[in-house]
């Protein structure tokens, strides 16, 4: 699914399918944003951390959402086939749990600095291509030489305090 035209003001849609993935073997988050002229970024994410399908799928989101925004894209069209994950994100179920509280809370963050953006529930099927990405990062074994891909040390939500050090 790439990007669709609104017509109206001749502005671009871009499309971000996330996906998360969490099994005994390992942890990843697989994104795929399609922008204008045909761009296609995909990108492969491990986590080297303990975390739950829920999370990775957490993971996938803000990801996503990161490389949408360093990239500017204008309006936003994203696809998860997470039905928690969107529904806590669009107000329709509350995030219990305090690690869930604080995705959704960095999510709802980025949000409010981005432009318009829609998260939409798809099914598996459609989102085939983020769902790969996400199982491909947690094989240790896999070639990502030719792929946008990144190893996950700590949580998102952690917060990292950086101290000034005088000289």
């Amino acid at each position: 699914m790439g990007p669709d035209s609104t017509g109206q003001s001749g502005e671009t849609h871009w499309t971000l399918h996330v996906d998360g993935s969490a099994s005994k073997t390992g942890r990843g988050a697989g994104v795929v944003l399609h922008g204008p002229d045909r761009f296609t970024a995909e990108y492969a994410l491990r986590l080297d951390f303990k975390a739950s399908n829920n999370e990775a799928e957490y993971e996938a989101l803000l990801a996503g959402l990161s490389l949408a925004a360093e990239l500017s894209a204008g309006k936003l069209k994203v696809y998860s086939d997470s039905q928690l994950v969107v529904n806590q994100v669009n107000g329709t179920y509350e995030a219990r749990g305090l690690r869930m509280k604080r995705y959704l809370q960095k999510v709802k963050e980025k949000l409010q600095r981005m432009g318009e953006v829609e998260i939409l529930h798809v099914s598996r099927d459609i989102n085939n291509r983020a769902d790969a990405l996400s199982k491909m990062a947690t094989e240790e074994t896999h070639d990502f030489s030719t792929m946008l891909t990144e190893i996950l040390l700590h949580p998102s939500i952690n917060e990292v305090q950086v101290l000034e050090i005088p000289p």
